[in-house]
């Protein structure tokens, strides 16, 4: 375990190539240029031609933009990465890239919301098909295979339920079949799973979540091969300098921080697990978790999100929820702050247990703060069940 964290620290505090471009920096500076000046008319042209590599439009490249990518590519053992100014950019990007008219594509029911929302309602208004799956046995993506069936999208844990697809296995499906695979790997980051070294042609992450790690900026990013990265289309949702910088800081404490986290989550895991007012904890660092074995296969650690489901109601979970003194409510996940969430603020009953929720599920984002902090507000608040 010791040498994962290792290896990215030294990736992220890494700053030989930086310092001959940024004149010896420690820290990347912020280059807030919209624009770069050209020497001559000659530079113009063979630039436009791509002979002559050199910035010229802050939509295009940025200095600072660039340093962090070459970060993240190394993190995920990719090739190259291209960032944006949100994960849902990232995704939709990325979808853009290979999907077109009558494709089809393969994805988990339980995938984040706005992918079965941009397939459902936006690529299905252009032909494109879709198959939502459980996911969790290959024959569930084998038997969804179609004629025009084009990309395999996985979300590995997810990020309510943490179920897990066989990565090993989907791809050799996949590439019997020649398909694309892209998976979101927000949840375990690369720290604790790398699915290019499993042949997946893409990766992305919510980079506002535990990449950045500080609840204080929104981005995502893509890592790939060169060339996928090279044919991903512009549609202009860049990620600013000014992000690109605070991104370079929050990873500098990444394995730091992700460390934490899963001991953090180990210790709240166990206690949940353990605790008579809860029916089920979800989560894969778990021996209980009914998929652990695969997760100790697959990835290297935990990161410090789970749910958990409640012995009790919906008013129940209400004052439960209203009961906690420390633990934050909050939409999000990835920062220093632990944070809850409950499914049952999310819709009416019929409509969550139509997605597979429990009512009386609930998201909890473990953080940084003493662990005996967060054990004493969640049993004290466990006593309102």
């Amino acid at each position: 375990m010791r040498d994962i964290y290792t290896r990215a620290q030294h990736i992220v505090t890494k700053i030989d190539e930086d310092t001959d471009v940024f004149g010896g920096a420690v820290i990347p500076p912020t280059f807030e240029n919209t624009i770069y000046r050209y020497p001559d008319f000659d530079t113009v042209v063979e630039t436009n031609k791509g002979a002559i590599s050199r910035y010229s439009y802050g939509k295009n490249r940025n200095p600072t933009t660039d340093a962090l990518e070459s970060k993240l590519a190394a993190l995920e053992k990719g090739e190259a990465s291209r960032c944006f100014a949100s994960g849902t950019a990232a995704i939709y990007t990325t979808l853009l890239s290979i999907l077109n008219q009558d494709s089809h594509v393969i994805t988990i029911n339980n995938v984040y919301g706005r992918v079965s929302d941009f397939l459902r309602n936006v690529f299905a208004k252009f032909g494109v098909e879709s198959t939502f799956v459980p996911g969790d046995q290959l024959e569930d993506f084998s038997n969804a295979i179609q004629a025009n069936t084009k990309l395999i999208y996985l979300e590995s844990p997810t990020s309510w339920h943490f179920e897990l697809q066989d990565i090993r296995t989907i791809m050799e499906l996949a590439k019997k079949h020649n398909l694309k695979v892209v998976m979101d790997n927000t949840w375990a980051t690369p720290i604790f799973q790398n699915p290019l070294e499993y042949g997946v042609d893409a990766v992305i992450h919510s980079a506002s979540k535990y990449l950045g790690g500080h609840s204080d900026l929104v981005a995502g990013v893509v890592v790939a091969s060169r060339e996928f990265i090279a044919n991903l289309p512009q549609i202009g949702a860049v990620l600013s300098p000014y992000e690109s910088n605070k991104l370079l800081k929050g990873l500098r404490t990444l394995p730091l921080r992700m460390e934490r986290h899963e001991n953090n989550a180990n210790i709240i895991a166990d206690y949940l697990d353990k605790e008579h007012k809860i029916s089920v904890v979800h989560y894969p660092g778990l021996h209980s978790f009914r998929q652990y074995e695969l997760a100790v296969q697959q990835m290297k650690g935990c990161s410090g999100l789970m749910s958990f489901e409640l012995e009790s109601d919906k008013e129940g979970v209400k004052r439960f929820i209203n009961s906690l003194r420390h633990i934050s409510i909050g939409g999000s996940w990835g920062g220093f702050e632990s944070v809850i969430y409950a499914a049952a603020m999310s819709g009416e009953d019929k409509e969550l247990e139509s997605r597979g929720f429990g009512i009386t599920q609930v998201r909890l984002s473990v953080g940084l703060e003493d662990s005996t902090t967060l054990l004493e507000d969640i049993h004290g608040a466990l006593q309102s069940v």
